[in-house]
């Protein structure tokens, strides 16, 4: 993969987060989300640990507007 190319493999995993209601929040992580540990830095710049998330989990969490924003940047027009 080219350098140019490197922030195209990324994945997105709901995660605890005091931000929502519902206590957790759906933010994107560079990489693929089978090579990553236990926490990792999300695209918005936050320091989050990963779990396995249920179906309820990916439903009720909202998308991180900051992590949306950032990946929509780097894509450009």
């Amino acid at each position: 993969m080219t350098t140019t190319q490197a922030w195209l493999r990324y994945f997105w995993r709901p995660v605890p987060d005091d931000t929502s209601s519902h206590g957790l929040v759906r933010h994107a992580f560079f990489g693929a989300s089978a090579d990553a540990g236990p926490s990792a830095t999300s695209v918005c710049d936050e320091v989050f640990a990963l779990a396995k998330p249920s179906e309820i989990d990916w439903i009720h969490a909202p998308t991180c507007s900051s992590c949306n924003e950032t990946l929509k940047e780097m894509k450009g027009p």
